[in-house]
This record gives C-alpha cells, sequence and structure tokens, in this order.
C-alpha cells in the first residue's frame, strides 16, 4: 500500500526543488575554429542559476555572453565541460532532446528579433504559442509589452523598438520556465525597458 504524502512533505520538495539549481556548469568551454585560427569564447566557466534570479552577464563585445546563453539554452554546444537542467544532462542530448527542451522550458529574447517579416506581430508570437502547452494568447502577449495597437503590422512597420517588444512577447507567451535574453532592452527606450524588465 503507498503511502500518502503529507501537505509537510509537498513544501519540504518545494523548498528542496528551490535550493536545487536550475542550471549548473562546470568548466564551459567554447572554442571557434576559423581556419588557421581558434577563438576562444568561453575560458572554464562554472556557474549555478537558481529558480527566481534575474542574472546580467556583463562584459563587452566578444566576451563569450551570447555563447554562454546559446550553450544554456541548448542552441550551442560546449567544446568541453557539462551543463545540466534541473539535473538533466543537456552536454550530451541529442538534436532530438535539445529541441524538446527548447520547445517546453526555454524562451530566447534574442540580440536581432528574429521576427518572420512576412508574418504579423499576432503571427509571429503564434508561432510559439501554437506548439506550446498552456500558452497565453499572443494578444495577451502583445499587450503585456504594450502593443496592443500594433497586432496586425508587419515587422518592416515596426520600429526597431517596437520589433523588439514583439520579439519579448514571443518569449513570454509560452510561459517559460526560463527566459534567456540576449540585451533584451538594448532597442527599447528607459521606461518600457523598465516594464519588459518587470
Amino acid at each position: 500500500m503507498a503511502e500518502k504524502s503529507t501537505g509537510a512533505d509537498i513544501e519540504t520538495k518545494r523548498e528542496i526543488d528551490r535550493a536545487a539549481p536550475v542550471f549548473t556548469a562546470r568548466g564551459l568551454t567554447k572554442v571557434y575554429d576559423m581556419g588557421e585560427v581558434q577563438v576562444s569564447a568561453l575560458c572554464g566557466v562554472d556557474l549555478d542559476l537558481y529558480s527566481g534570479e534575474l542574472v546580467v552577464l556583463l562584459g563587452p563585445s566578444g566576451s563569450g555572453k551570447s555563447t554562454l546563453l546559446n550553450i544554456l539554452g541548448g542552441l550551442d554546444t560546449a567544446t568541453t565541460g557539462t551543463v545540466t537542467y534541473r539535473g538533466r544532462d543537456l552536454t550530451h542530448a541529442r538534436e532530438r532532446e535539445l529541441t524538446e527542451f527548447r520547445r517546453f522550458h526555454i524562451g530566447f529574447v534574442f540580440q536581432f528579433y528574429n521576427l518572420i517579416p512576412s508574418l504579423t506581430a499576432r503571427e509571429n508570437v503564434a508561432v510559439v504559442t501554437e506548439i506550446a502547452d498552456d500558452p497565453m494568447t499572443p494578444e495577451e502577449a502583445l499587450e503585456i509589452v504594450g502593443m496592443s495597437n500594433r497586432l496586425d503590422h508587419f515587422p518592416s512597420q515596426l520600429s526597431g523598438g517596437e520589433q523588439q517588444r514583439v520579439a519579448i512577447a514571443r518569449a513570454i507567451a509560452k510561459k517559460p520556465a526560463v527566459l534567456l535574453c540576449d540585451e533584451p532592452t538594448g532597442s527599447l527606450d528607459s521606461v518600457t525597458g523598465s516594464v519588459v524588465l518587470e
């Protein structure tokens, strides 16, 4: 006969889950082979990232910030070292596993928006909501970033800041466990940037 778990047991499990890192990276290196030249983007990175944290990576252009985000998000692989997500090894995961990991757990805000030019703002967000388990509607996500009056505009009809807000709406619409942002407020005015970060 199975034992029933009590409310105290469940709360203890939640506390343990919060105490365990969401991401753990150990000894991460990334070397790009550029013919006769090798470029080291990451050199032995160790880190633990926890639930509820807002972590900011600072460094000059070319210091490996985007590379690290891409490795954590399963878009790229490290040359050496290990990465785990909630204890699950991503280092040796197959492409299909990484695709599912990104689909169900990660939201990306890319430095260069990556909007589909032939789709409206609403349709760009819907690309993600159509494959997510329990997403917001595109309209809800776009309203959060102040774009409810531009739903049917194409990227070419939007300013850089507006395109960035659509990209942010697309990332948050699937309600990801983790949001990885590469310069998410670079094209936004300071007021909108603050709203987005909140």
